[in-house]
């Protein structure tokens, strides 16, 4: 059955994305509309005719083979690509949910790249940490000294929240936690439900006002608790979770920093520090769940 790619792709963008205000922002729409597009009409197409054939039953090899042809940076792929998975997770959305139900479920996360599959893992510092090095991680963090300014509580409090998608071994792309949702995180965005924690984070490629609610590991949460005795605050406080020593809000590129500084104290990965991204952490794989 034919579909009118280009409606289908504007009911998406359209949104929303998620319960929790998920508007993609003016640039996402304007780089995921025209990605997605291309993927349609001439990864899944002939000559700008879109085969249903095709679109309605993706493969990850053919995902992989156009995003070569469609972008020459390893980043600008992966988002692509990304905005493809996007969308076929519209795509699988029963119609009384609100979606098309165009295709089954589970479409989406068949077209996720295995570890170390991504266009980007090549690049320095950006191949996936394994199990034991984020465990490594974990352990230098727990033993950082901290500096001549500062203590090391909220360095602990960050690497954890770059663990939690290996903490919580459940595997769900959910728990991944990004720098700028990291740094994004305020003080009155915490919900405490018995013995569960969320927070409120911001979604990604999302309107800037847009949040999602984010299990935080138990883990996680006790060096936040620790950090907090800690915590810098400004006269004028912003109320950011993470602030520097002066009490301005932390940007995701000191995170970055302290992240390769505790690295950089621990034998096993002290080689990789100097180049490591945070991406290398928070997309990690997950721990083993606990039998």
């Amino acid at each position: 059955m034919d579909h009118d790619v280009a409606q289908l792709v504007e009911e998406w963008l359209a949104g929303p994305h998620s319960s929790a205000n998920g508007y993609f922002s003016y640039q996402a729409v304007e780089h995921y509309r025209s990605a997605v597009l291309h993927w349609l009409t001439v990864g899944c197409g002939t000559k700008g005719n879109p085969d249903p054939d095709l679109y309605l039953r993706p493969t990850l090899m053919a995902l992989q083979n156009w995003a070569i042809d469609y972008a020459a940076a390893a980043r600008s792929r992966d988002a692509a690509c990304g905005a493809v998975r996007s969308f076929y997770r519209w795509a699988e959305t029963v119609k009384s949910a609100g979606g098309p139900g165009l295709v089954p479920p589970g479409t989406a996360r068949a077209l996720q790249f295995r570890r170390g599959g991504n266009f980007a893992a090549g690049l320095p510092g950006r191949e996936l940490f394994t199990p034991d090095q984020c465990r490594w991680l974990a352990q230098a963090a727990d033993r950082y000294p901290g500096t001549r300014r500062e203590g090391p509580h909220r360095a602990r409090a960050l690497v954890y929240l770059c663990l939690n998608h290996y903490l919580w071994g459940r595997g769900h792309e959910e728990d991944i936690l990004r720098p700028g949702q990291i740094t994004a995180m305020r003080l009155n965005g915490r919900h405490q439900e018995q013995h569960r924690t969320t927070w409120d984070v911001p979604q990604k490629n999302a309107a800037s006002d847009a949040t999602r609610l984010q299990p935080v590991h138990r883990d996680a949460v006790r060096a936040i608790d620790e950090y907090l005795l800690h915590r810098a605050a400004a006269r004028d406080d912003s109320g950011h979770l993470f602030t520097t020593v002066n009490g301005r809000p932390l940007e995701p590129q000191s995170l970055i920093r302290i992240l390769r500084t505790v690295a950089a104290t621990h034998p096993d990965l002290e080689e990789f520090a100097p180049v490591l991204s945070a991406d290398a952490v928070t997309h990690s794989p997950a721990a083993e769940p606990e039998a």
